[in-house]
């Protein structure tokens, strides 16, 4: 009986054995047509080179409504490019974060915002889109922004950010006040609010709490400080040798708004949405911010009056200016393994229709010429100011890259007596000095 049983036992295994190497023998089959088989995969991304589809990645840094209207047209691009799959992200606070690990690893997505930088830091890794049948159209305002010496184009550039302080209509109309131009006329204006009022109406609100409304105050003007001038400190900002002691006028500018009580009272605890309450209930005068500032209001307030102003000159006979630069940009991948869609998909949103679509959601001028500016109330602003210079945001060009947040900071402690505009000069200088170092 276990005779048997071990006969038994033996055939088994030798049956196992047989169906064994006949399973290895087909898999080395299965294995090469399994292969070609997944490549062609229906709905399998094949890149640029064929088969049955595209996988293109996607991405923005804008959010809200804006990126709202770039996912519907990304949406109606695949409806009309079937062989196209867009895979679209939106990631909000964390994409310039996501985008130095990309960079870090040189795996781009296909299409991507370059959010201001698509020269200084992006610049090395995008194609040049000169080719494209838009390019010729882009608007003379923006080109600096987005091409170099050697005519590369860096980005589609949808809309441009031209903008500059901004005003609460029904206030200065209250008063008797017209739109400051210079500085000093800001200045003027601020006291006569602030003693006209009785202190009820704040003449310049910031949302400090946020750090970031801070940094644009030190943005704007040091442009008019140091750049717009006829002589100016360009130059030497550019090269390493500017004198930081100069630069102690802009903090000590900044300050004095507090010192002289033109500032809400809660700077420091008050923000960004703040601002916008109190614009929106005519209890602030002026917003160092931008256009935005006015229609984040009315979204409190559809019936408020406000308008756009120049960044006010402030050296003596130099003009007022705007500022201007990237907005919403696609920039395509140099190394994208989907070129030609990439390139299709950046051409879908510079038709007229979509470029107006985009621009009239940030309430900003278009990028390309050829589309009708549709920014709301601001238009007529935009109109009354388009001759005026436009400079680019200071820290772009002006600052290495990190020295943001460097002007947020020391403005924050700045306004709490923790330092002195000399030391905030000091500051600024070490920060500027290891960064350029670094870099």
């Amino acid at each position: 009986m276990k005779r048997n049983n071990w006969f038994k036992m033996l055939t088994l295994l030798v049956i196992a054995a047989c169906l064994l190497a006949a399973c290895g023998t087909g898999s080395t089959g299965g294995d090469a047509a399994g292969g070609k088989a997944s490549s062609s995969d229906p709905g399998q991304s094949a890149g640029s080179k064929g088969g049955t589809g595209v996988n293109l990645t996607v991405m923005t840094n804008v959010v809200g409504e804006s990126a709202k209207v770039l996912q519907e047209i990304a949406n109606q691009f695949m409806k009309d490019n079937p062989d196209i799959k867009v895979d679209f992200s939106a990631p909000g606070a964390e994409y310039e974060n996501i985008m130095k690990m990309k960079m870090a690893s040189n795996e781009l997505p296909d299409v991507f915002a370059t959010h201001g930088w698509a020269k200084v830091r992006y610049g090395a890794y995008l194609a040049d889109l000169k080719g494209e049948e838009w390019a010729s159209k882009l608007n003379a305002s923006i080109k600096p922004a987005v091409t170099d010496d050697q005519g590369k184009v860096f980005v589609l550039p949808m809309d441009q950010d031209k903008g500059g302080p901004v005003y609460n209509a029904a206030v200065l109309e209250k008063y008797g006040i017209q739109v400051p131009m210079t500085w000093d006329e800001l200045m003027k204006a601020a006291e006569e609010i602030k003693t006209k009022s009785n202190g009820e109406i704040v003449p310049i609100h910031i949302g400090g709490a946020d750090s970031w409304p801070i940094g644009q105050f030190f943005d704007f003007y040091a442009t008019s400080v140091f750049i717009s001038p006829e002589k100016n400190d360009a130059a030497q900002l550019l090269d390493g040798t500017f004198d930081w002691n100069r630069f102690d006028a802009l903090p000590q500018m900044f300050l004095s708004l507090q010192e002289k009580g033109y500032l809400n009272k809660d700077v420091l605890t008050a923000k960004y949405s703040d601002s916008a309450k109190a614009f929106a209930e005519g209890k602030a005068a002026f917003g160092i911010y931008g256009p935005f500032l006015i229609e984040e209001a009315k979204k409190l307030n559809p019936d408020l009056k406000a308008g756009l102003m120049p960044i006010h000159s402030v050296a003596a006979g130099d003009a007022p200016t705007l500022v201007g630069g990237e907005k919403t940009t696609w920039g395509v991948w140099k190394d994208s393994p989907n070129s030609e869609a990439a390139r299709k998909f950046v051409a879908y949103y510079a038709k007229p229709e979509n470029i107006a679509l985009v621009a009239a959601a940030n309430v900003l001028p278009p990028g390309l010429d050829g589309v009708a500016t549709n920014a709301g109330s601001l238009t007529a602003d935009f109109e009354k100011f388009k001759d005026l210079r436009v400079f680019p945001y200071f820290d772009r060009v002006y600052l290495p890259n990190g020295m943001w947040d460097v002007m947020c900071k020391n403005g924050q402690d700045l306004l709490a007596g923790g330092i002195i505009p000399r030391e905030f000069s000091e500051n600024m200088k070490k920060e500027y000095e290891r960064l350029r170092a670094a870099k």
